[in-house]
């Protein structure tokens, strides 16, 4: 009786442990996007937008603020909030863009947070290990595109030893023919063997893929940062984050980092001007679109930033 008892709390205390265990914030996305909930809304950001569908954004993290907060990774936040655009300012009237962390182990959030956006990242396979047998010494490898012709190939491996096992009293006992007799029966047992495994990959080829990981992307303003490489903090001061404050605009220039001498690569860059000047910039340099230069849109903040 005694026995039963004990086993009874052991099993009550992991059940609670199960029903209390703190989630990971990459759970949480995965059941969100899963659950189809955002369906609907996806199709509208992804075509105008261009947002992927691998991403929760703005006001779409809404309802989820209270099961965010219970990730380990958010769980020592003291307040978040939720962005609607990626450019704010912040009571003093500066500017503020959210800054994007790919989420490390043992990393938190912590203090006041806001935040713009959730994403998976896309698939990533270690090279080291897409060749790896998954199952009956075999696997399918990711898709591979050929660097020249951005061909997409895959490839099916399957692995096997060259030496046909024989039984060794054969080479000891045997006369010639008997011994070619059974390489030959060897070879074609392995060759059979093989052809099964062939078979059984082309009929369930889902058992056999390399699986790959996925990271998570979080995207925000932070009061503090915490991982094992470090802490990173910043003073907040009451960020605006109900009304589009900012627009960007896009321009190309010369990208001297990375351009070799008697060469000139050009990079697209991007400068952010106050909202209330968007129709006004339109009118005098919009015309030029992407090859409007750094120094006219300056010029053109000079000339109409009222300080």
């Amino acid at each position: 009786m005694t026995k039963q008892i004990r086993l009874e709390k052991i099993g009550l205390t992991i059940n609670y442990i199960k029903q209390y265990k703190v989630m990971k914030l990459q759970e949480l996305i995965n059941e969100i996007l899963s659950s189809g909930e955002l369906k609907n809304k996806k199709g509208y950001l992804v075509n105008v937008q261009g947002l992927t569908d691998n991403m929760i954004y703005g006001e779409e993290l809404e309802p989820y603020l209270e099961r965010i907060k219970q990730c380990d990774e958010f769980s020592e936040c003291d307040e978040i909030v939720i962005m609607k655009y990626p450019v704010t300012l912040d009571e003093n009237n500066n500017s503020i863009q959210p800054k994007i962390y790919k989420v490390v182990p043992n990393q938190k959030f912590k203090g006041k947070c806001y935040l713009l956006s959730l994403a998976l990242t896309p698939e990533m396979f270690d090279p080291k290990k897409i060749h790896e047998p998954v199952l009956n010494g075999a696997c399918i490898t990711p898709t591979i595109y050929n660097s020249e012709t951005f061909e997409p190939k895959k490839k099916i491996v399957l692995e096997f030893s060259p030496e046909v096992a024989q039984d060794q009293y054969i080479y000891g006992l045997g006369t010639p023919s008997m011994i070619e007799d059974a390489e030959k029966n060897g070879e074609t047992i392995l060759r059979k063997q093989l052809h099964e495994t062939l078979d059984k990959i082309l009929d369930n080829p889902e058992n056999y893929q390399i699986k790959g990981e996925k990271g998570v992307m979080v995207r925000g303003v932070f009061e503090l940062v915490e991982s094992n490489s470090g802490v990173e903090k910043k003073e907040l001061f009451g960020l605006k984050t109900d009304k589009i404050t900012h627009s960007s605009v896009f321009f190309f220039e010369k990208d001297l980092e990375n351009s070799k001498e008697g060469e000139m690569n050009l990079k697209l860059s991007k400068i952010n001007i106050p909202i209330e000047l968007k129709e006004k910039y339109e009118s005098e340099l919009g015309a030029k679109s992407i090859h409007v230069t750094r120094e006219e849109i300056e010029e053109f903040l000079e000339k109409n930033l009222v300080n």
